[in-house]
C-alpha cells in the first residue's frame, strides 16, 4: 500500500523543487521565482540556495580583487622616495569600482591572499558557496598566528563546524581548539596580536559616532577602570546612567579636564562641588555652517569635519565657545596684504570649502589633509591620494586627474571609469549650491520627498552625501569586515586614515 506524501515531508516532489531552485539561482533567474507558491520547506531551501549563491559571488569578488592586486604588484614597483610602492593603489581602483571604502577593498585583498597561500580547503569551500565571507573571515583570523602544522590539523575541523554553526560560535570553537592544539604558542599569538592595536571612530546617524578600539587586555582594563573611577566622581543625584557617565568621562580625559563634572544642578550645594578640576581645553574640531543657520534664520545642516552633517542647533551650541573664520563663496585677492598672508588665507578657505579629501569616497578631513595643485587652483587631498595624483601626473600611475571646472575634479581610473567629486564643504557653507538636494513638500508639518513620498526623518536636513555615509559595519551582510587586521603588513596602509606620509614630500605640481 502506498501513501501520498504531504507537502510538509521530504520526498521526490521536494527534491525536484530543490533542484529547480538551485538551477534558477545558477541561471540568476531570481525574478522568476514564485515564493508564494512554495511550501515552507521550499522557502527554506530557497534561502539556503540564495545564501550559497551569494557566498559564491563573494568568493568571486575576493578572487578578482586579489588578482587585481597581484597584477599591480607585478607591474608597479619603483623603490625610493617618490617612487611607486608595489600594488599600493589596487585597493583604490577596486574601491571606486564597487563604491566601498579602501579599507574594505584592502581587507578583501588580504583575505584572498591568505586563502591562496595558507588555506586551500577554505578557499575551495568558499568558491563552492558552502561557507560565506563572515565565516571565511573567522577562519582567517583564527589561524593567522598558528604554525603550518597546526593550521593543517585545525582547518578541516573549522570547515566542518562552519557548516553547522554561526560565525560567533565558530570563533569561540576556533579559539578553544587553537589553545588545545598549540598551548605553547599562546604567548607568541598574544605578542603578535598586540601589534594590531588600534582605535577607530565610525560615524552613525543623528550626530553620533561609535568609538571603537583594539587594545592589549591590561591596557583596555586600565582604561575601563579609569572611566569607572571618573563615573563615580559625581554625586548620587546626577541624573546620568552609568553608560552615559562613562562616555562623558572618556571625553573629559581627552579635553584635559580629567574629571567628570556633576550634572545634579545643585551648584555649590552639591557635595562634589569643591572637587578640583582643570578647565577643559577647547575642542579640536572644525565645523562649517551657513551664516543664516548660525544666526538661527534657517535650519540647514552644518558640517563636522571627519564626521559629516550635524543639525544646526548642535552647531550653534558648539559655536558659543568657538573661534570663527568667515569663508566667502568666491575668494578674491586682498589688496595691501603680503603674498604669504594671502596664501594662508586662501589655504584656509580652500580647506573649509573642500571639506575633505577630493578623491572619490575618501572622508579624510581637510584639516588632516594637504593642499595639492590642481589645474590653476588648489584642492584638498589626503597624503595617500595626493601621492596618487602626483604619480599620475608623472605618468607613473595609469590614473588621470584633472579639474573639470572650479568646483569639480574628475578622476579616470585605469579601467576608464570616470568619477567626479565636488566640494563637500560648500554644500553646507552655501546651501544654495547643493543642487543635488531632492525637492520636498510639507503637509501638516511633516516633510515628504517629491520623489518617494516617504516621511523624512528630519525635514530641515539635506540627505547625507554618499561620501559621508556610514561605513560598512561588522553586521553588514555584504562586507562583514569591520575591524579586519591585515595579515600582510604591506596592506596595513591601504586605508587613507592609516597612511603614513613620506618623509620627503611628493611633487606638489
Amino acid at each position: 500500500m502506498s501513501a501520498a506524501k504531504s507537502p510538509g515531508r521530504r520526498g521526490g516532489g521536494r527534491v525536484d523543487q530543490t533542484r529547480r531552485i538551485e538551477h534558477m539561482f545558477e541561471q540568476n533567474q531570481l525574478s522568476a521565482m514564485d515564493f508564494g507558491a512554495m511550501s515552507d520547506e521550499g522557502l527554506i531551501d530557497s534561502l539556503r540556495a540564495a545564501h550559497g549563491a551569494a557566498a559564491a559571488a563573494q568568493a568571486a569578488e575576493v578572487f578578482a580583487v586579489r588578482e587585481l592586486y597581484r597584477r599591480h604588484r607585478a607591474a608597479s614597483a619603483e623603490p625610493g622616495p617618490g617612487g611607486v610602492r608595489a600594488g599600493e593603489f589596487a585597493a583604490a581602483e577596486a574601491a571606486v569600482a564597487l563604491y566601498v571604502d579602501e579599507g574594505t577593498a584592502g581587507a578583501l585583498i588580504d583575505i584572498g591572499l591568505v586563502l591562496e597561500e595558507a588555506l586551500p580547503r577554505t578557499r575551495a569551500a568558499f568558491a563552492a558557496g558552502r561557507i560565506d565571507l563572515a565565516k571565511v573571515r573567522v577562519i582567517v583570523d583564527s589561524t593567522r598566528a598558528l604554525t603550518k602544522e597546526v593550521v593543517g590539523a585545525l582547518e578541516p575541523r573549522l570547515l566542518e563546524a562552519a557548516a553547522r554553526t554561526n560565525p560567533a560560535r565558530l570563533r569561540q570553537a576556533a579559539r578553544r581548539w587553537a589553545h588545545r592544539l598549540d598551548p605553547a604558542g599562546a604567548q607568541r599569538r598574544r605578542e603578535r596580536r598586540q601589534d594590531d592595536r588600534d582605535v577607530r571612530i565610525r560615524a552613525v546617524q543623528d550626530s553620533m559616532a561609535v568609538f571603537d578600539g583594539l587594545l592589549p587586555a591590561p591596557g583596555a582594563q586600565t582604561v575601563a577602570m579609569r572611566l569607572r573611577e571618573m563615573s563615580l566622581q559625581v554625586c548620587a543625584a546626577d541624573p546620568r546612567t552609568m553608560p552615559q557617565r562613562r562616555a562623558d568621562a572618556l571625553v573629559a580625559l581627552a579635553d584635559g579636564s580629567g574629571r567628570l563634572r556633576c550634572h545634579c544642578g545643585r551648584g555649590e550645594r552639591c557635595p562634589k562641588a569643591g572637587a578640583p578640576a582643570q578647565p577643559p581645553r577647547g575642542p579640536l574640531i572644525q565645523i562649517g555652517i551657513a551664516a543664516e543657520s548660525l544666526l538661527d534664520m534657517r535650519e540647514a545642516p552644518a558640517f563636522l569635519a571627519g564626521y559629516g552633517p550635524i543639525d544646526a542647533a548642535l552647531a550653534r551650541l558648539l559655536a558659543e565657545h568657538a573661534q570663527f573664520q568667515v569663508v566667502p563663496e568666491h575668494s578674491n585677492t586682498d589688496a595691501g596684504v603680503t603674498e604669504e598672508a594671502a596664501q594662508r588665507r586662501v589655504g584656509r578657505e580652500i580647506r573649509a570649502v573642500d571639506g575633505m579629501c577630493r578623491f572619490p569616497g575618501c572622508t579624510i578631513p581637510a584639516a588632516e589633509a594637504e593642499l595639492a595643485r590642481s589645474g590653476r587652483g588648489l584642492a584638498v587631498l589626503c597624503s595617500r591620494h595626493h601621492r596618487l595624483k602626483s604619480l599620475a601626473d608623472k605618468r607613473k600611475q595609469r590614473w588621470r586627474v584633472w579639474r573639470a571646472d572650479r568646483d569639480r575634479m574628475q578622476w579616470t581610473a585605469p579601467n576608464g571609469d570616470v568619477h567626479t567629486t565636488g566640494r563637500e564643504g560648500a554644500r553646507y557653507l552655501f546651501p544654495h549650491t547643493d543642487i543635488a538636494l531632492p525637492a520636498a513638500r510639507t503637509v501638516d508639518g511633516q516633510a515628504f520627498s517629491s520623489i518617494s513620498e516617504l516621511p523624512r526623518v528630519n525635514a530641515g536636513s539635506a540627505e547625507p552625501s554618499p561620501f559621508t555615509a556610514d561605513r560598512p559595519t561588522g553586521e553588514d551582510l555584504l562586507y562583514p569586515l569591520d575591524g579586519h587586521i591585515p595579515l600582510h603588513r604591506q596592506l596595513s596602509r591601504i586605508a587613507p586614515e592609516d597612511d603614513i606620509p613620506d618623509d620627503l614630500p611628493t611633487d606638489r605640481a
